[in-house]
């Protein structure tokens, strides 16, 4: 069998980002056999980060300027959107490992394979985001999806953990199995991999109805990552399960990886592929809309709560993969950065707040912060009021950008729901600060301190304000790149 000419086109620059990432977690690993201190292997862990910002920083530019690297064959895509995701990666992880920092080891979650595990995870995500055909984007939502498995049930004496990693790891294996078999559909009909393949052989007559059904089952494996309705049943018990700081991340990172991965699909797929799969997902969007906001209403326990929100973010950032092209794709990498800010700095607040109690994310556990942690509240507030789209905060920039796509899309009726809902949210997020705030301390006051954690406070807290004033400079230099294959 010869070999494919464009297997030998081997780009190890395009691909330097994710490189990094995978040296600097093999690295660690090998490191942290013989030194135990977690600490340690958390300051190489972000070295490796800001490694990897080097490299992607360094494409991210030359895309700009039309420079846009791709390698095997148009597998791997350096482009502009996967470079601008890739940034919202590594800001999540950093902060992720912000909130680590201190917590690990009076916690008893020291192990010397957590940040090794975190780093190959988003080493996945940024196969994902660059993945050009199905074959590259299962292999990248594998590498981030076993590690992520194994984080979640990271606190193995606890069996709220270890549930929750049992019970994402088996139907995470359900969604893998569906989306393999998706694919395998698709090359039965197209006889491709590729997204610009699989188009041109729609294009060319392919069967309609086996394309299809693989798309369908592509939108269902991919729809599980997001966390959208009605596969969003794993998200609420393992984010609650896993341990804070691993939660932090996956509510960011996966479902970064997971959103560009699914607009890369309804741009350069979909649309030619699946003739029925756009009505299918707005259906999906608009239940993950009601269920996540409705069934966040009714937590009484503030993790939980944010887990029903992050449900209710994706059916927020499904508008913009529903408005696909340019315009999804930016309003999705904008919202994407801010929701990295914004939700990872609440988790961060909830570490130093739970401080290992076993009730410890419990409403009553927030109540007369304002007067306790003044600082503490004040950093929760923003990111809550931000999350429900208050302006002038991103979270408020973020949602009128998917709002805008989703209507010039034509999905008006979905754009209103989404508005709608968005007042529900404020509800739930303002019951937190009226605790702060409003109601007199019940429990023992919090009195977990990290000044590494106070960093990713500080970051999460000036980029959620600075963005929600300043949104143009990030949306400029979203717009100033174009995708690979589409042409756009």
């Amino acid at each position: 069998m010869p070999l494919d000419p464009s297997m030998l086109d081997i780009n190890w620059g395009a691909m330097s980002p994710a490189l990094a990432l995978l040296a600097s977690a093999a690295f660690l690993a090998l490191f942290s056999l013989w030194n135990d201190n977690d600490r340690a292997v958390a300051n190489l862990a972000l070295v490796g980060l800001a490694t990897s910002g080097i490299f992607n920083l360094n494409l991210f530019m030359r895309s700009r300027i039309g420079e846009l690297e791709t390698g095997f064959g148009l597998r791997w895509l350096a482009d502009h959107p996967a470079l601008a995701l890739n940034f919202v990666i590594l800001v999540g992880t950093a902060l992720a490992i912000l909130v680590a920092y201190d917590r690990l080891g009076p916690g008893g979650l020291d192990q010397p394979e957590y940040y090794p595990l975190m780093l190959l995870s988003a080493t996945g995500a940024m196969v994902m985001v660059a993945a050009g055909d199905l074959i590259t984007l299962v292999l990248g939502l594998e590498i981030l999806s076993l590690a992520v498995y194994v984080l979640s049930a990271w606190r193995r004496s606890d069996r709220q953990s270890e549930e929750a990693g049992m019970k994402y790891f088996l139907l995470g294996a359900f969604a893998s199995a569906f989306l393999i078999y998706g694919i395998a559909l698709l090359y039965g009909a197209t006889g491709a991999f590729g997204y610009a393949d699989i188009s041109a052989a729609m294009a060319g007559g392919a069967p309609v109805a086996l394309a299809s059904l693989g798309g369908l089952l592509v939108l269902v494996g991919l729809g599980f990552k997001v966390g959208l309705a009605p596969f969003h049943q794993w998200a609420p018990d393992a984010y609650t399960g896993a341990p804070t700081p691993v939660t932090a991340y996956m509510s960011v990172v996966v479902k970064a990886a997971a959103v560009v991965a699914l607009i890369r699909a309804a741009t350069l797929v979909f649309p030619h592929a699946v003739p029925g799969v756009e009505a299918v997902f707005a259906v999906a969007v608009a239940l993950t809309l009601l269920l996540g906001n409705f069934a966040a209403l009714l937590q009484t326990g503030v993790k939980r709560m944010l887990a029903y929100s992050a449900v209710a973010h994706a059916g927020y950032l499904g508008l913009a993969v529903l408005a696909a092209g340019p315009l999804g794709m930016r309003a999705a990498i904008w919202y994407l950065l801010a929701y990295a800010l914004m939700n990872a700095g609440a988790f961060a607040v909830l570490s130093l707040v739970e401080d290992g109690s076993p009730r410890g994310d419990a409403l009553e556990r927030f109540s007369g912060l304002g007067r306790t942690r003044p600082g503490l509240a004040l950093a929760m507030a923003v990111f809550l009021l931000s999350l429900a789209g208050i302006p002038p905060l991103a979270g408020f920039t973020g949602k009128i950008l998917v709002f805008q796509a989703a209507i010039d899309a034509g999905y008006i009726p979905l754009a209103i729901l989404g508005i709608l809902t968005s007042v529900v949210a404020v509800v739930y997020y303002l019951r937190v600060i009226a605790y702060m705030y409003f109601r007199e301390s019940e429990t023992a006051t919090p009195e977990a301190r990290s000044p590494v954690t106070g960093i990713a406070l500080a970051v999460g807290v000036v980029g959620t304000v600075l963005l929600g004033i300043f949104p143009g400079w990030w949306y400029g230099l979203l717009e100033t790149g174009r995708m690979v294959l589409a042409g756009l």
